[in-house]
């Protein structure tokens, strides 16, 4: 079995870059397991049922899936790229770049280091009611990534969570990993300053 990080890559309409990623171990090779997440994302964006494209405007594009080799450490070894190219396909506005849907990795044990998360790209505005996602969107999130992890899960493969080079303070090994064995989405909208940390304001 061997580690691998799973990148996913798109832009919104001014051009700029949003991503986010998952780590995966799996008995496939590179080029075979970037076949399976590119069917799994393409499935996650396009499904008439649960698909995520109807929660982003035209112009917020998934571009391309990264499936990276890691050694012991998780540092990265080698790269194979799959394309994409998914626009969305709701008219309505999209929230700030900024914004974020927040995809939560859970496990079954308590510690903080046995779950995670993820930060989606901006969806429409028409999903915010009162501050927070609607149920509706956060169900369709949900079940979304959910297909997505089964596909990746099909043949054994696993997505797992990891401590970094400390070890835990309950005596966890450091790089420790934990297999992550359900998705959800959360109503409550997140951040990701990094997106807009290269964006020049104008003055008026």
């Amino acid at each position: 079995m061997t580690d691998y990080l799973m990148k996913v890559n798109g832009h919104f309409e001014n051009g700029e870059s949003w991503s986010w990623a998952w780590d995966i171990t799996s008995a496939q090779t590179p080029s075979a397991l970037t076949t399976t997440v590119v069917a799994a994302l393409t499935d996650m964006w396009t499904n008439g049922t649960y698909g995520l494209n109807s929660q982003y405007p035209t112009t917020t594009i998934m571009d391309s899936v990264d499936v990276i080799t890691l050694d012991g450490t998780y540092r990265h070894k080698s790269k194979t790229t799959g394309a994409l190219a998914l626009p969305g396909t709701s008219s309505d506005n999209g929230l700030p770049n900024n914004t974020a849907m927040i995809i939560h990795k859970q496990s079954p044990g308590l510690q903080r280091y046995q779950r995670g998360f993820s930060r989606f790209p901006a969806p429409v505005e028409g999903i915010v009611v009162n501050g927070v996602f609607t149920g509706t969107a956060v169900t369709r999130f949900g079940n979304a990534t959910r297909a997505l992890r089964n596909a990746i899960a099909a043949d054994g493969s696993t997505v797992f969570v990891h401590l970094g080079k400390t070890a835990a303070k309950d005596g966890t090994p450091a790089y420790s990993k934990t297999v992550i064995t359900t998705v959800e989405a959360s109503n409550k909208p997140g951040t990701v300053r990094a997106r807009t940390r290269k964006f020049k304001p104008v003055l008026g």
